[in-house]
């Protein structure tokens, strides 16, 4: 071979490595520009994914909001209720507890005033007894009777709270 063939064998050479070098770049652009579609595909999907999320959270926030709403009211009614039962029991209690303490107080006061006549009546007999055994002046008569209706007197006029424990015995 001579020098012309060698020539043209480097030349040739040269062409493909230039040619493979060509090749290559435009290969190593392609794979750079493939990521970054890769990234930009990434990143839109990843955006729409994240409003999507946005817009389903929005909503179910919403949902939960309402839903919450629902059972607030249900709660407030179902208290309402309640405690308009209980009041009214209260109310019902609170009318008998008043209706015994006005019977114990009424029997209290009959008691109390039976009471006071039995003790005047023996107040009365004692004050005869005394009477007849030794002379009293008139005057002297008129403090012992008087002294003897005073109990009876301050016993009509004691509270029902003080007279209940005599109305058990």
């Amino acid at each position: 071979m001579t020098k012309v063939n060698a020539t043209k064998q480097v030349e040739t050479a040269k062409k493909d490595i230039k040619k493979v070098f060509a090749n290559a770049k435009d290969y190593s652009r392609n794979l750079y520009l493939a990521g970054l579609g890769v990234y930009n595909t990434t990143e839109q999907q990843r955006s729409k994914a994240y409003k999507e999320v946005v817009k389903t959270g929005t909503t179910i926030f919403k949902d939960l909001v309402k839903a919450g709403e629902g059972l607030e009211k249900k709660g407030k009614k179902l208290v309402d209720e309640q405690t308009k039962a209980v009041n009214k029991q209260f109310s019902t209690v609170k009318s008998t507890v008043t209706k015994q303490i006005n019977k114990l107080e009424a029997t209290a006061k009959k008691t109390i005033k039976a009471d006071a006549k039995v003790v005047e009546k023996a107040a009365v007999k004692v004050q005869a007894k005394v009477a007849a055994k030794a002379p009293v002046k008139a005057a002297a008569k008129a403090p012992v009777k008087a002294a003897a209706k005073a109990p009876v007197k301050a016993a009509a006029k004691a509270p029902a709270a003080a007279a209940a424990p005599a109305a058990q015995a």
